[in-house]
C-alpha cells in the first residue's frame, strides 16, 4: 500500500501479486485484486484487465464498502468496452445491495448514461430526474439537471425543456455546462415560436459554445424559419379593400 501511495507502481503491483500467491482465496487476496484493478484503471488504461481483477476481488472480498467500489468500477470498465448489458446488470445488483449514498448516486448516473446510449430516453430521463432531486447542489446532480432539460427537448417536450434549462441556468449561470444549456434552450425557444429570443441567445453563446459551426447553422435555421413565416403572412393577408370612389 505504501508503494502505491508513493506512486512506486511496479513495486506495489509486485507486492499485491505476492499477497495473492500466499493466500489466493483470502480477504487479503480480494483486496490485492482490487488494488491491481485500480492500478490498471488509473495508470495503465487497461479496463479489460482491471475488470477481470475486480471480478476476482468480488469473489474474495468481505468488506462491504470496497465490494461496492469494485462493483461500480467493474461496471464502468464494462461500459468502456461496450458491454452495456453486462454493466447494467452489475449496476442493478449493486443498487439492490443498499450501497452508500455516494456509490448509489454514481451508479444511478452510470445507469442513466447506459440507457441514454441505448436510446431508452424516457427511462434515462426518469433516472436523471431522480438524481436531480437527490443531489441538485452536487456535481452529479447538476449534470443530471442539465440532462433532464436536454432529454426533454429531444423527446419533443420543448416547454418542459425550456423551463428546466432556464432554472438550471439561473442556478448555474457561469458553470462549464452553461453554454450547452443556452444553445439547447435556444432550440427549444425557437420550437415554441420565440424565434427572436432564440436568436439573441444564440448570438450571446457564440464564442463560448464548443462548436461555432453548430451555432451558425442554428442561427441560419431560425432566420430561415422567420423569413418563411413572414412570407406566409404576406401571402395569406387579404389585400385591403379598394378606396371608395368620390
Amino acid at each position: 500500500m505504501k508503494a502505491l501511495r508513493d506512486f512506486r507502481i511496479a513495486e506495489a503491483e509486485k507486492d499485491f501479486r505476492k499477497a495473492i500467491r500466499i493466500a489466493p482465496r483470502s480477504g487479503i487476496a480480494g483486496l490485492s485484486y482490487y488494488r491491481l484493478g485500480e492500478i490498471e484503471d488509473r495508470f495503465e488504461n487497461r479496463p479489460d484487465r482491471a475488470g477481470e481483477d475486480y471480478i476476482r476481488a468480488l469473489e474474495n472480498l468481505s468488506d462491504s464498502e470496497i465490494r461496492q467500489k469494485a462493483s461500480f468500477y467493474l461496471a464502468r470498465d464494462l461500459v468502456s468496452q461496450g458491454q452495456l448489458a453486462n454493466a447494467f446488470s452489475v449496476l442493478g445488483k449493486l443498487e439492490d445491495g443498499h450501497p452508500t449514498r455516494r456509490i448509489l448516486l454514481r451508479a444511478t448516473d452510470l445507469s442513466a448514461s447506459i440507457l441514454e446510449r441505448e436510446e431508452h430516453y424516457r427511462q434515462a430521463l426518469g433516472l436523471y430526474r431522480t438524481l436531480r432531486e437527490k443531489a441538485k447542489r452536487e456535481p452529479v446532480g447538476r449534470h443530471a439537471w442539465l440532462k433532464v432539460g436536454l432529454l426533454e427537448g429531444n423527446l419533443g417536450d420543448h416547454a418542459g425543456a425550456a423551463r428546466d434549462l432556464k432554472e438550471f441556468l439561473r442556478a448555474n449561470p457561469h458553470g462549464p455546462s452553461a453554454a450547452v444549456a443556452e444553445f439547447n434552450l435556444a432550440r427549444d425557444l425557437s420550437a415554441l415560436g420565440h424565434d427572436r429570443q432564440a436568436l439573441a441567445l444564440l448570438s450571446d453563446v457564440m464564442g463560448r459554445y464548443s462548436n461555432p459551426d453548430e451555432v451558425n447553422a442554428q442561427i441560419a435555421a431560425v432566420r430561415k424559419k422567420m423569413k418563411e413565416a413572414e412570407s406566409h403572412r404576406e401571402e395569406t393577408t387579404p389585400a385591403p379593400p379598394p378606396a371608395p370612389k368620390k
